[in-house]
This record gives C-alpha cells, structure tokens and sequence, in this order.
C-alpha cells in the first residue's frame, strides 16, 4: 500500500490491495479488445487509457511485470498506428508517464529503430491534422524517445552513430544540425550501450 494511502480507514485501506488484481484485469481486457486483422481496433483501446492514468494518478501498488506487459503492448500499439496520430498522441503520452515513473524498476528492451522511423516529423510528410494534433504530437515523440532510450539494447549507440555520423561530417553544412539534433535525441547512455561509450 502505497504511504499516501496510510491515513485511510481500515476497511477502504484493505480495498486498496485488490487494485494490483484490478490493474491485470485492465491489461488483459485492453489485449482483448484488439485485433491485429483490423487496423481501426486501436481506436477500441482508447478508452483504457483514461483507466491506467487513475491507477498512476492514485499511485497505486501494480505489479511490475504488468507495467512491462502494457508498455510493451503500446509500443506495439504506437508503432502499427502510424497514420492514426490522435491515438499515437494518447498511447505516447501514457506510455512516457509510465516509463518515466517505473524507469528504475523495469527489465524491458525498446528498439530505436521503430521510433525513428516515425515518418510524421523525421521525413517531413505532411498530411491533414492539424497545427495543434501535428505540434503535440511531435512533442509526444521526442518526450517518448527520451523515456525509452534507457532501454535501448545493447549495440544500440553504435547503430544510431553509425546511421547519423555521415551528417556530421562537413560542420558548415545544414545537415550537421539535423544530426546533432538525432544524436541527441536518441543516443542511449544506459549500461548496455556503455562499451560505445568507452571507445
């Protein structure tokens, strides 16, 4: 039980110990409401956003593993909702709450690749949304790829040098800021990645 939970009363503080078994029947009922078949079921899923943000407002005591299962689920969610930027902006905004929260506790690998990959912002397409979705989007993005470069696998550093070193190559060139501004963004200095680091 969480210490801000402590002043309860006896009897509402015993309930507040069932909210662990509360949180696995959220993430089990939010995996059964998608289908991969369909690409519009991620819109089914939205609604259980609003649920996993009570269970952080309330700071209640949830199962780690169960924090893995549902960032992993809407890494998963994010990345095959590509075109759908209103839910990415809600499943990314979780999803950094989360991480950022239980970032010392949790044991989960995030590839860097899928993130960079977001083509909304890094390949400049344009596309109906508007000034407002498209802005709180982009912040989404560069607020998730800091919250998951901590968990990076290792190699990691290596690959995203390797991919952004040929723009910084000429420094009076524009390009060189641009791959400042991805070096930055998305370089890991977690463990795993520390051996990039010493060389």
């Amino acid at each position: 039980m969480y210490i801000y939970n402590a002043w309860l009363p006896p009897p509402v503080a015993e309930e507040t110990k069932k909210e662990k078994e509360s949180f696995s029947r959220v993430i089990s009922s939010l995996k059964d409401l998608y289908r991969s078949d369909d690409p519009d079921s991620v819109y089914s899923n939205l609604k259980w956003i609003s649920v996993i943000d009570l269970f952080i407002k309330a700071k209640s005591d949830i199962s780690l593993d169960d924090v893995v299962s549902v960032v992993e689920f809407g890494l998963e969610l994010f990345h095959k909702s590509q075109s759908k930027l209103y839910v990415q902006v809600r499943w990314g905004n979780i999803l950094v709450r989360l991480l950022n929260k239980h970032r010392k506790k949790l044991f989960l690998k995030a590839q860097w690749r899928p993130l960079y990959d977001i083509h909304t912002h890094f390949t400049r397409k344009t596309g109906p949304e508007g000034w407002r979705l498209r802005h709180r989007h982009f912040g989404m993005v560069t607020s998730l790829v800091q919250s998951c470069r901590r968990f990076f696998p290792a190699g990691s550093a290596s690959e995203i040098w390797s991919e952004f070193r040929s723009l910084l190559e000429n420094p009076w060139h524009n390009a060189t800021f641009e791959g400042a501004g991805f070096v930055r963004l998305f370089l890991p200095t977690n463990a795993e990645n520390q051996d990039f680091f010493s060389e």
